[in-house]
C-alpha cells in the first residue's frame, strides 16, 4: 500500500492510559511526513533530470546524423565530430547514471532509517505493554497478598478511613506500618515503582 505525506500527517493512534504523549506522535509523524516528502520530491527532481539527459541524448544523435550527411566529403572530420559527440554523451549519460545511484541510495537509506525508527517505536511500545502488565499482575498479586493477610489476622487491621480524610504522611504511615505488619520488605514495594 503506498502512503502519501498527508496520509502520515493524518494517521491517528487510539489513545491508551498511559500511552505515549499524543503531541510528541503528532510531532514524529510530522517529521517522517516532511522527510517522506522530501524524498518524494528528490526522486521526481531525478526523474526530470533523467528526462532531461534522455533528450540532450536525441540532440545529439541527430546532431551525429546532419554531421555525418554534411560532411560526407571529409571523412576523418565526421569520425573526430562523431566520435566527440558520442563520448560527451556517455559522459553525461555515466554523471547522470552515477547522480540517480546516489540519488536512490540516499532515498533508500533515509526510508531504511524511517523503517528502524518505526520498529524501535513499535518495539518500546511492546516493551510498555509487557512492562505494564507484569506491573498490574505484581499489584494484583499484592492486593490478593494483602488480602489474605487481612482475613488472617482481623485483630490487627487498621481502623479504614476514607482517602479524602487522610493526609500523604498518614496515608503513607499506615501503609508503611502495614506492609511492616504482614512481611512485606521494601524491595518488594518498590520493584513496581521501578517499572513504572
Amino acid at each position: 500500500m503506498k502512503i502519501s505525506p498527508l496520509d502520515i500527517k493524518k494517521q491517528e493512534f487510539a489513545t491508551k492510559f498511559r500511552g505515549y504523549s499524543p503531541d510528541e506522535v503528532h510531532s514524529y509523524l510530522e517529521m517522517v511526513a516532511e522527510e517522506y516528502d522530501e524524498v518524494l520530491r528528490k526522486s521526481r527532481d531525478l526523474e526530470q533530470k533523467v528526462l532531461m539527459l534522455e533528450e540532450r541524448l536525441d540532440h545529439y544523435k541527430r546532431m551525429e546524423n546532419v554531421l555525418q550527411e554534411t560532411l560526407i566529403t571529409t571523412q576523418k572530420t565526421a569520425e573526430e565530430t562523431k566520435s566527440n559527440a558520442e563520448k560527451r554523451a556517455q559522459a553525461v549519460i555515466g554523471e547522470a547514471r552515477l547522480e540517480a545511484k546516489r540519488i536512490t541510495n540516499e532515498t533508500g537509506e533515509k526510508l531504511s532509517k524511517i523503517h528502524r525508527q518505526i520498529a524501535d517505536l513499535t518495539a518500546q511500545r511492546d516493551a510498555f505493554a509487557v512492562s505494564f502488565r507484569s506491573l498490574l499482575d505484581s499489584q494484583i498479586s499484592l492486593l490478593n497478598l494483602i488480602e489474605k493477610k487481612s482475613a488472617m489476622q482481623p485483630e490487627e487491621v487498621v481502623p479504614i478511613r476514607r482517602k479524602a480524610d487522610l493526609s500523604d504522611e498518614e496515608l503513607e504511615k499506615i501503609v508503611s506500618d502495614f506492609e511492616r505488619k504482614i512481611g512485606l520488605d521494601n524491595s518488594d514495594s518498590n520493584k513496581g515503582g521501578k517499572d513504572n
